[in-house]
């Protein structure tokens, strides 16, 4: 299941979904990648999302508009959406490789994943692109993409014992268990 997402990104810097379409499209056309329907409808499938999802969720996603998509296809056209930087690969759990919209016209791709609850709160954060990006020209490269994933347990369950954000927004498998609580023997209190 996915973990629920929620930003705290800068809405002004986002792209508009046709733009993105148009920039990723003239990006594989120059590129030299043949562009069938099918793929064409990937993208605009991809486009369409508005939290991190995984190829199934992408298939899904297409065979809305056309039933006959393979996940073959989907699976041969995600490396051509990352090369075009449309989408990019996120970490959020073990079990499934997570794509986003590169909606941001940064590179980089901030992520805090509560480790109690699942949450994924995206944040962009240009300190972080400044910061990175100095220290890569530091030593001789020039960065392309910025990927940081942070794990961190939830500060409300540890000081009180109840996350209410998982009544609020589910756990991580989707399901709404109500309030997480610490069982006795947990490390409620204890920092790193």
């Amino acid at each position: 299941m996915r973990p629920p997402v929620t930003s705290a990104a800068n809405p002004e810097a986002k792209k508009h979904p046709e733009t993105l379409f148009k920039e990723a499209l003239s990006f594989l056309r120059e590129g030299g990648y043949r562009v069938t329907k099918p793929r064409e409808l990937i993208l605009r499938a991809a486009i369409s999302f508005t939290e991190p999802f995984h190829a199934e969720d992408l298939l899904a996603k297409a065979r809305e508009i056309d039933r006959l998509i393979s996940l073959a296809t989907v699976y041969r056209t995600l490396p051509m959406l990352l090369d075009s930087r449309l989408v990019r690969e996120v970490e959020l759990n073990r079990e499934h490789r997570y794509y986003e919209v590169n909606r941001e016209q940064s590179p980089a791709a901030f992520h805090i994943v509560c480790t109690d609850c699942g949450q994924v709160v995206q944040v962009q954060d240009e300190c972080i692109t400044l910061r990175e990006r100095f220290l890569a020209n530091r030593l001789g490269f020039k960065p392309s993409k910025l990927n940081v994933r942070i794990e961190a347990a939830c500060l409300e369950l540890l000081e009180t014992g109840e996350c209410r954000r998982r009544e609020s927004e589910g756990s991580g498998s989707g399901s709404k268990e109500g309030p997480l609580k610490l069982k006795s023997g947990s490390a409620a209190g204890q920092s790193l």
